[in-house]
């Protein structure tokens, strides 16, 4: 998660990245999800098909999804990642701010 919050930022997102939460504001978090079963190989090596949820959320519906926007175009461009889906809005939260989410699934290869 750490790789992603560093790339993203490294790449033009300038708002507050979390792991595992949510900040109480404009900002993006970055969430594990469950993912797929793994792919098990005669060599005992394993890809592993682990899930990213990507939340951003902001005041501004227009920012919102721009912002969501820019991580899917950046996130697609890495290697065994998958979108789920395209981005989509959540609606607003409990104060009025709207969300988006888009879903991966993260294809790591190689794990012993």
């Amino acid at each position: 998660m750490k790789n992603i919050l560093n790339y993203l930022k490294e790449n033009g997102i300038t708002e507050t990245i979390t792991i595992g939460s949510l900040r109480d504001g404009n900002g993006v978090g970055l969430f594990a999800t469950s993912g797929q079963s793994p792919t098990f190989y005669f060599d005992d090596t394993t890809t592993e098909h682990k899930g990213l949820q990507v939340i951003v959320r902001n005041e501004s519906y227009a920012k919102c999804e721009e912002v969501i926007n820019s991580i899917f175009s950046l996130l697609n461009k890495l290697e065994g990642y998958k979108p789920e889906q395209s981005p989509f809005s959540l609606g607003k939260d409990e104060k009025g701010r709207s969300e988006f989410s888009v879903n991966y699934i993260i294809m790591k290869e190689g794990v012993k």
